[in-house]
């Protein structure tokens, strides 16, 4: 091949290959110049655009997009209820200054406001409602500021939220003789309800019951007023405080229900033998059977000291208790010792209801002793007689049909007529 031929012919095989590289870089590049413009426009249209979370990807923080000026937000509704303020505080920032920033709100609303506001609380079903927070404080800024209108508000919720004293406590101390003028005004229901108000009043501080105790004296709330002094009186005992003092301070209270109330909860002062003071004594007796119990610890163990009546009885029936269960042959003595005397009956209920699971027919025995006037013998017939049938059931049918019992006493041991 001659020269000129070849070096054609390498030329031609260049040139082919340039174009060869440049296509095969064009296909891996794509378009350029305009054709490349109008592709990245297309492209971006096509894709939607991602807001970049904040820093520290936390969920909480508010996307970029949701930082609008305030001028674009609607207006906050102001809080109608408690609850709703509650809510509206709560943004404050901590549990601390949440609460901080309800007080600051509470004590800024106007008395028609916050009457409003607990008015809604009136209607609420949760019965423990009345024991939040919220609830207390407002309810007391209400008694501070306008102490009529907390009280006739009390008058709606008492029954369904026990926590609503609140709303009269801040009153009751600021003027107690305004308070207990308004008292009695209530009906006999609410006049009792007010006793939890009238005993914490007094209770705090003694001297408070002595001004309005002639206006209360009638009042179940001046009785329970009377006990609750006491029992504040109480509760010092133990710093040395004097029982003559209080006993002083009873004897002072106009004469009835409030002096009786008084007298008798100093039985519980400790140390003080209640059977050495005959005021005591006679005060707890005069009690009705249901308000003697509550005082049954503190008499047990002078019964015999105690006026006849059903403080005594009772005395006797839970000191022969204790006894049997201790010593069964020493209570039974003790029993025996009684006979013929009015305590008898009551002394052997005692040691019925004691011995009748371990020995039902001895228990039965002993109730048969008992006379068939009064309480005491149907009593303990029943307590024996129902052990005696857990124990032996038949022996307990064939003795029912024999035994030396009235009619009213058959009838109630086993719900048919003779």
């Amino acid at each position: 091949m001659s020269p000129r031929i070849l070096s054609a012919l390498c030329l031609v095989c260049a040139v082919s290959g340039f174009q060869l590289v440049g296509a095969l870089a064009g296909r891996r590049t794509g378009p350029t110049n305009s054709v490349g413009v109008v592709t990245e426009k297309n492209s971006a249209a096509a894709t939607p655009t991602r807001s970049r979370l904040p820093e520290g990807n936390n969920p909480s923080t508010p996307l970029p997009s949701q930082n609008l000026p305030s001028q674009n937000l609607p207006a906050q509704k102001q809080p109608q209820s408690l609850i709703e303020l509650v809510n509206a505080c709560e943004k404050a920032g901590s549990p601390a200054q949440s609460r901080l920033a309800l007080m600051e709100a509470i004590s800024k609303l106007k008395p028609e406001e916050l009457e409003g506001m607990l008015s809604v609380e009136a209607g609420n079903n949760d019965f423990f409602r009345s024991g939040r927070f919220d609830f207390q404080f407002a309810a007391k800024r209400l008694s501070e500021i306008a102490p009529e209108k907390a009280a006739a508000l009390w008058l709606k919720t008492h029954a369904a939220h026990p926590g609503s004293d609140i709303l009269l406590s801040s009153w009751a101390k600021k003027d107690p003789q305004a308070f207990a003028s308004w008292s009695l005004g209530l009906p006999t229901d609410a006049q009792r309800a007010l006793s939890g108000t009238m005993a914490q009043l007094v209770t705090e501080d003694p001297q408070r019951l002595l001004g309005i105790a002639a206006q209360l004296s009638g009042s179940p709330a001046g009785v329970s007023g009377a006990r609750g002094a006491i029992a504040g009186m109480i509760a010092k005992a133990s710093k040395g405080a004097d029982p003559a003092e209080a006993i002083a301070y009873a004897q002072a209270l106009p004469n009835g229900p409030m002096r009786t109330a008084a007298l008798a909860e100093l039985a519980r002062w400790p140390s003080l033998d209640p059977g050495a003071h005959p005021e005591i004594a006679a005060a707890l007796s005069e009690l009705s059977p249901s308000q003697a119990r509550r005082y049954l610890p503190q008499v047990t163990a002078v019964a015999d000291k105690l006026p006849q009546g059903p403080l005594r009885d009772s005395a006797y029936a839970a000191q022969l208790t204790g006894a049997a269960k201790k010593d069964p042959q020493a209570a039974a003595q003790k029993v025996e010792s009684l006979s013929g005397s009015p305590d008898y009956p009551a002394a052997v209920r005692g040691f019925v209801e004691a011995t009748a699971t371990k020995d039902p027919v001895a228990a039965i025995e002993w109730a048969l002793t008992i006379p068939q006037t009064g309480a005491q013998r149907s009593a303990a017939l029943e307590k024996a007689a129902a052990a005696y049938f857990r124990s032996k059931p038949a022996d307990a049918l064939k003795w029912v049909e024999t035994a030396p019992l009235s009619s009213e006493e058959y009838l109630m041991l086993t719900g048919r007529t003779r």
